[in-house]
């Protein structure tokens, strides 16, 4: 019998390890701001004849925070990240000759050094900002970016963002979790495959929407919706403690694209997950600002739109769920299934690629094209 879940139909994400695949399924909530996802997601990527004529799972910032160690093998290591942040630096102080030279280069060292690594990162992360601008207002260097650099740009942001999670997961003493990570579902790709596509439609939050946005924490396998505009939100900006960041890219969600993240961080606790000593302390923080900590609108918690079914995995408990999801590198669809897990066609989409078979494809792109200006947002 299939659990209560939106319209009938469940979410579901096929993760791959490369000679094996597993199907997670979650139950959809009721929410406003759960049907505007649903509804969002099918038009702008996953239903037949989509917006964006059906865009690029972007396999480069996917499955994060996945290793439990710094000797675990994967193929997306720290070096592997730092490698192509590298390359993507040398790429921008290239070719972008005015914008004032970024001088970091950047090691598994450096990034395992915790004297280092948020300062790093914080930097880094303005530096993508500056570059590129927001979603509503794009910067005059995004505007006179070739496609090869704008790559790279958002080059900055992805590998940013990945290394975090790899540090969060492995470093002690980061939250009381016994395990750590995140599936991000984005689109945020180039057509590295040949085929032309188009731009999605971007759809603004009203208050219903905010409404639903709670001030817990979430459990492990949690569907929240995907931060789809650029900069931090005040909870990040104060975690992070960065001081780099200007208040132009500080927002709460307000653009909902369709894509989605996957809370993969372990057990949570949805009365208390942050701890009432430091909650204090940002709630000061908010009021320092001018934002109300109690205003949905501030949005200090998260927005859950879906748990996973677990009546489909009576044997499983979390644990033993989350070192099968973590044993993949890969997913190779994404959509919704019937209450029999069928897979509904015209709102499911199948990505049979590797990362490492869209990194080599960008890579060959832009070395027979430059000059082109056709870039995701």
């Amino acid at each position: 019998m299939i659990g209560q879940t939106l319209d009938n139909e469940r979410f579901f994400v096929e993760y791959s390890n490369g000679e094996s695949a597993f199907t997670m399924y979650w139950n959809i909530n009721d929410k406003h701001i759960s049907q505007f996802w649903k509804k969002t997601l099918i038009s702008n990527y996953i239903g037949i004849d989509n917006q964006t004529s059906y865009a690029l799972l972007d396999k480069r910032f996917m499955n994060k925070g996945f290793p439990k160690t710094k000797d675990q093998p994967w193929s997306r290591n720290v070096q592997q990240i730092c490698d192509e942040l590298n390359d993507a630096i040398e790429v921008i102080n290239t070719r972008l000759t005015d914008f004032p030279t970024i001088t970091q280069h950047f090691t598994p060292e450096r990034c395992w050094t915790p004297d280092l690594f948020r300062d790093d990162f914080n930097q880094l992360h303005h530096h993508f900002e500056v570059l590129i601008g927001q979603t509503w207002s794009v910067s005059k260097w995004y505007e006179i970016m070739d496609n090869h650099t704008r790559w790279a740009t958002h080059c900055l942001n992805n590998a940013c963002h990945e290394i975090e999670s790899y540090v969060h997961a492995i470093s002690p003493g980061h939250g009381d979790f016994e395990s750590y990570g995140w599936t991000g579902i984005s689109y945020n790709s180039f057509c590295w495959d040949g085929v032309k596509r188009k731009e999605r439609i971007k759809y603004y939050y009203e208050d219903k929407h905010s409404n639903d946005w709670g001030k817990s924490g979430i459990l492990w396998g949690a569907l929240v919706p995907y931060y789809a505009q650029t900069g931090k939100t005040l909870r990040e900006v104060f975690d992070d403690g960065d001081e780099y960041i200007d208040d132009g890219n500080i927002s709460q969600h307000c653009i909902m694209s369709g894509e989605v993240q996957i809370c993969l961080t372990g057990p949570g606790n949805e009365l208390d997950l942050y701890r009432m000593d430091e909650e204090s302390g940002f709630a000061k923080w908010l009021e320092d600002k001018g934002y109300d900590y109690n205003d949905p609108k501030t949005g200090v918690g998260d927005a859950v739109m879906g748990m996973p079914a677990f009546e489909l995995f009576p044997d499983d408990s979390w644990q033993s769920l989350d070192i099968i999801i973590k044993e993949c590198d890969n997913i190779t669809a994404v959509g919704f299934v019937d209450s029999d897990l069928n897979i509904i066609e015209n709102k499911s989409t199948r990505y049979d690629y590797t990362w490492q078979e869209q990194y080599t494809a960008e890579k060959l792109m832009f070395s027979k094209d430059h000059n082109s200006r056709s870039a995701p947002l």
